[in-house]
């Protein structure tokens, strides 16, 4: 079989009608119009044009890799957004690199590095996050998407968490339930922290309400023992609030396992609302986080941050919305 000749990014121009500089930015996803990335593009296509890594560094250009660091892939949570990331780079060309807890931080700073991402999407960042720190002390921009860290330099896009928790809240107190547990997510991580304070804040608003807290560490593990601790003892609660849809489903199967009925004798709420949750096996009163929106916002605002370096930081708080499902029920 004869190897098909090389093409240069110049022959792309020259054929497309543009500047070379133009090619570059619409592989690399830079700012072009609609129009003239579709020409390029076609040229791209006809020609099976693909740019060496070796070529764009040698050029300074963008490598067009973004890397997304996640904590937990076990939680249906994530792989919706790693999907929603997925489709925005790739309707830019760009692609993704994934650093999960399988690393360790300095193994996750050592791949990003060494890959040369132009930026880096976070999904998962706790206060003080030291990989987080250590990225952007290398120069690597980088944008917290769904978890937020006070004070940290860099674009951040979240839920309103705090809504979340008070809408939980009120959907308990409206059905007449005053002993509630809530299981809490981690300690140092913003979601936790601000759903927690809304469902207090709303809860104090009733003075007969008895609320316990446990430590769920948004782990299903950790959650289940939680619950099943929890529904063995004395004054037992009718209601749980979990700070995420996993900790929910522990809490159900923990409600199984202790022979407490859901919704009859123990409501269950959770907080994401991941497709799973809507399963009809399932069907979990929840708070429906735009997972998907999330994800689209946090990479935007990555590129639009390799655009415009010196642009003031952005925090987007997207909103949530209640769903009310077969696990909750009155007192």
């Amino acid at each position: 079989m004869t190897r098909r000749p090389a093409v240069t990014s110049v022959q792309i121009a020259r054929e497309a009608g543009v500047a070379q500089s133009t090619v570059s930015r619409v592989l690399n996803g830079g700012s072009v119009s609609a129009e003239t990335r579709r020409r390029v593009l076609d040229v791209v296509a006809k020609y099976d044009f693909q740019p060496s890594q070796a070529a764009r560094s040698l050029v300074g250009s963008r490598s067009g890799l973004v890397g997304v660091v996640i904590r937990d892939l076990t939680n249906p949570f994530y792989p919706v957004m790693v999907k929603a990331m997925e489709r925005v780079l790739h309707e830019r060309g760009l692609r993704l690199s994934l650093v999960t807890d399988v690393m360790t931080d300095e193994e996750g700073l050592a791949l990003l590095r060494r890959e040369g991402v132009d930026g880096v999407v976070f999904t998962s960042a706790v206060q003080d996050d030291r990989l987080a720190h250590r990225l952007h002390d290398h120069g690597i921009p980088v944008v917290l998407c769904h978890r937020t860290v006070e004070d940290f330099p860099a674009d951040q896009v979240e839920a309103d968490n705090v809504t979340a928790g008070k809408l939980a809240a009120e959907h308990l107190l409206e059905l007449g339930h005053r002993r509630i547990a809530m299981v809490c997510g981690l300690t140092g991580a913003s979601t936790a922290q601000q759903r927690g304070r809304g469902f207090r804040e709303r809860a104090a608003g009733c003075a007969d309400v008895v609320l316990t807290e446990l430590d769920g560490g948004f782990d299903y593990a950790t959650a289940y023992d939680a619950v099943r601790a929890l529904l063995g003892g004395d004054g037992a609660p009718t209601a749980l609030y979990c700070h995420n849809d996993v900790m929910a489903y522990a809490a159900l199967n923990a409600a199984v396992a202790a022979g407490v009925a859901v919704p009859h004798e123990l409501s269950v709420v959770g907080c994401d609302d991941v497709p799973l949750s809507a399963w009809e096996r399932i069907d979990l009163t929840t708070v429906r986080q735009p997972l998907e929106r999330i994800a689209q916002v946090g990479v935007e605002l990555l590129l639009d941050r390799l655009e415009r370096p010196a642009a003031p930081l952005r925090h987007e708080i997207l909103p949530v919305e209640f769903v009310a499902r077969s696990t909750t029920a009155p007192a």
